[in-house]
């Protein structure tokens, strides 16, 4: 009988050992009945064993099967997912954009400085309390624009507030002498009005407001650096908010200038206004963002002035975030100036905001020493 194709025992071993013994078996038996039947004697015949124990040694024949055994390891396959702009969130089509280094670039508010130009183009723009109007500091990194201003001076808490964007440009007019210090002393490229390629003066402006800059050149005062770390955490593109309440918007009052942010369902934006008036750009467009943030801040008087306010921009605050129409309140934290601010909501997850540019509103919460009272808020339904 032939053993199964997969069987270990294979004919030419097993088999064929047993064949040859049973033929020596019928081989002895035989030979003893020819004897018996060709004798001539009378005598009775002798009884001859078909198999003598104590003269025949019959061989055995032992058989070793080698069985190999196949150790399959399990492979995990981990689908990664696909790059991202790191200061927006957006698909990432061009590689080189990583190694791009970010610029910030102060911007004034003054009454006298709108309509300004760029901060459509800017990633992330931060709106702090000045010594006055508020200034906006914009994060240009995906985007450049050829003109972007009118540029004004920075401010001591500017260190902290843009420091983790890796060694990013710092491009403004000027400063009091201890702020130029602070940010030549940090590890920031200060770039100042006149130095090196990119600044432009508005014809059409008067000072403070004639200083302008293109973006791109500023930006070659620092091949040697490197573009920054992602800064939020980003949901699907089409996705809703998880968490939040359907919100049209808000409104604040915030030192002397009173903000306006309201949903446009078209277009998944958020507009804004400010002193009642919609907040346009010099080329017509209304200043609009993906995702605004309120941090509430304690201010405190600046070390180089004490007349202008420093927002403290580590630790941990109150924030609420708009995006996709809802509202969320949660916290900021930022436990060194070097690491990006983590939003959380009231559970204590993670934040997610909608790919695109966010705007943040640097509140005074009321509990430093700067400013007295805390900025009014209030949510639109």
């Amino acid at each position: 009988m032939t053993p199964p194709p997969n069987s270990p025992i294979q004919p030419d071993s097993f088999g064929l050992s047993t064949l040859m013994s049973r033929r020596r078996l019928f081989a002895l038996a035989g030979g003893a009945a020819i004897l018996a039947a060709c004798s001539d004697s009378t005598d009775p015949p002798t009884a001859v064993s078909a198999v003598d124990a104590s003269t025949t040694t019959d061989a055995t024949t032992t058989t070793t099967i080698a069985v190999t055994t196949t150790t399959v390891e399990a492979t995990t396959t981990t689908t990664l997912p696909p790059p991202v702009q790191p200061l927006t969130g957006l698909p990432l089509t061009d590689p080189a954009l990583l190694n791009r280094v970010a610029l910030v670039v102060k911007v004034s508010n003054d009454k006298g400085a709108r309509p300004q130009t760029g901060l459509n183009d800017a990633d992330i723009v931060y709106e702090c309390w000045g010594a006055g109007p508020t200034r906006f500091a914009a994060v240009f990194h995906s985007r450049d624009r050829d003109f972007v201003g009118p540029i004004r001076s920075c401010r001591e808490q500017d260190v902290n507030l843009v420091g983790s964007f890796n060694r990013a440009v710092f491009a403004c007019s000027g400063g009091n002498p201890g702020n130029i210090n602070l940010l030549r002393n940090s590890d920031l490229l200060l770039i100042t009005e006149g130095k090196g390629p990119g600044w432009e003066l508005d014809p059409n402006r008067r000072r403070p407001h004639k200083t302008h800059a293109d973006t791109a050149q500023l930006r070659t005062n620092a091949l040697d650096r490197v573009g920054p770390e992602q800064q939020f955490e980003y949901r699907a593109a089409d996705a809703e908010p998880d968490a939040g309440d359907a919100m049209a918007g808000f409104d604040l009052q915030m030192q002397q200038v009173f903000v306006q942010w309201r949903f446009d369902p078209v277009s998944g934006s958020y507009l804004r206004a400010h002193d009642g008036t919609p907040h346009m750009m010099e080329d017509g467009v209304q200043v609009s963002t993906e995702n605004v943030v309120i941090a509430w801040l304690d201010y405190e008087p600046s070390t180089t002035d004490r007349r202008s306010p420093d927002g403290r921009t580590t630790g941990t605050n109150s924030a609420v975030v708009f995006t996709g129409g809802k509202m969320i309140t949660g916290t900021w934290t930022r436990a060194d100036r070097l690491l990006p601010f983590t939003l959380t909501d009231a559970a204590g997850a993670p934040i997610l905001l909608k790919p695109g540019r966010t705007f943040f509103e640097m509140a005074n919460g009321g509990k430093g020493s700067y400013g007295g009272n805390a900025d009014t808020f209030t949510a639109i339904a």
